[in-house]
């Protein structure tokens, strides 16, 4: 939009703040100083504008130079956002500050919404003029960039906000920030979702961090024979865990069916080979399927290994519909999704979705049914009127008279 009208950046401060425009920032602020805190569309200050935006730097433009004058000028460094209106005072409030912002990342992953091009440099910025180092939200999405920073300016004080945070990394193997928490007096004892770091580390097979912990002084709990079935799983120990088995034979009922699940979110294929093998289902629709974990994360390993084993391409979770294809899409996992389309036996609407009509011949071979089965037939929730649609109706739909043109050849009808 700029590069076709780039007079828009100077439309008001909002736009001069998020084109990165520092002379008509400073000709706003020098006309009308009160500016410099007035909330605009969404709500949002010039410097929540700047903080937010990604427009490249070049000559002339610099959201970072532009948020630099803003504080110069007064702007509040502590200014935010409430995700969707939640109340201010709620433990679930999702307060979304410039600080947060600045870090990047939020429910599409970091590949869609980066950090701040001279994210470091901003980030201090703020901190050095009052923005609150206990920021949750900049923790809970991108721990990786901010913990180290954040600390440093004195989120080490607040003890509630960093054992929560050790309880994650410990949790989501995050050894790097484990050690980092640890340095700064983190909370051994601290409980996320009434468990202790070491009991997160051991229930997701982190043994490694379970034994950093117990170094730093953890204590050393005893676990269920579910939960210890769970980390010898996770943690690809197959004799301890049949061993475990021997002892305790009807302990297969009782464990938790996602297993396979939990071990595409570890990463490691050992793991999820073990769950597979002691008969965890490979498809288990826990909200989102193992391949749907796996797909997101980038994992082409664990997709691959999935598939081999099995593992359906066409399962769709019940909240967005999405195969693991769609879900590889959405995170912007190109390896993933285009490993799906040519080596999963994908359904005929992802192979019309992601304009793949070289796959056409092969999924009717395979399933001729697909041509006239609808939508409705291929969900994992209660159909919708809405959802009767066939493939060739999506596609006139959509206006794709190529792909009509195809389906229709091989017999489609409306």
């Amino acid at each position: 939009m700029l590069v076709a009208q780039p007079e828009l950046s100077g439309a008001d401060i909002w736009a001069a703040a998020a084109a990165g425009d520092t002379s008509a920032v400073a000709g706003f602020l020098e006309t009308d100083p009160a500016s410099v805190n007035r909330p605009g569309p969404h709500g949002w200050t010039p410097l929540y504008c700047a903080c937010y935006s990604r427009i490249p730097e070049s000559a002339g433009r610099s959201t970072y130079e532009a948020a630099k004058l803003l504080l110069a000028h007064g702007a509040d460094a502590k200014t935010f956002t409430l995700k969707n209106n939640d109340p201010p005072g709620s433990e679930l409030a999702r307060r979304f500050t410039a600080l947060t912002g600045t870090f990047g990342g939020g429910s599409t992953g970091l590949a869609n919404q980066p950090p701040h091009p001279r994210w470091r440099e901003l980030a201090e910025l703020l901190l050095t003029h009052g923005a609150d180092p206990a920021d949750r939200w900049a923790l809970w999405i991108n721990p990786a960039a901010s913990l180290e920073i954040l600390l440093r300016h004195g989120l080490a004080s607040d003890v509630a906000l960093t054992g929560r945070e050790l309880c994650r990394a410990a949790r989501e193997d995050r050894a790097e920030l484990v050690r980092l928490l640890l340095s700064h007096g983190a909370d051994t004892a601290a409980e996320f979702e009434s468990k202790t770091p070491w009991r997160h580390a051991m229930e997701g097979g982190n043994l490694a961090i379970a034994r950093m912990l117990e170094e730093a002084g953890a204590s050393v709990e005893e676990l269920s024979d579910v939960s210890l079935l769970q980390s010898l799983v996770l943690s690809g120990d197959e004799t301890g865990a049949r061993a475990l088995l021997e002892r305790v034979p009807d302990l297969l009922s009782r464990a938790p069916q996602y297993l396979v699940n939990k071990a595409a979110g570890t990463g490691r294929v050992e793991a999820a080979r073990l769950a597979i093998g002691l008969g965890f289902d490979a498809d288990c629709l826990d909200e989102v399927a193992p391949l749907h974990i796996a797909a997101g994360r980038g994992d082409v390993a664990m997709v691959r290994f999935l598939l081999s084993r099995g593992a359906s391409p066409r399962i769709r979770e019940p909240f967005y519909d999405a195969t693991p294809v769609g879900w590889a899409d959405f995170f912007d996992q190109t390896a993933t999704r285009d490993l799906l389309l040519d080596e999963g036996a994908v359904c005929l609407f992802d192979a019309l979705d992601y304009d793949r009509a070289d796959l056409i011949p092969s999924i009717l071979a395979r399933d001729p049914a697909a041509l006239q089965r609808p939508f409705a037939e291929c969900l994992t929730r209660p159909a919708r009127p809405e959802d009767g649609e066939t493939p060739l109706a999506r596609m006139v739909a959509r206006g794709r008279d190529d792909l009509s043109a195809l389906l229709r050849q091989r017999g489609a009808q409306l």
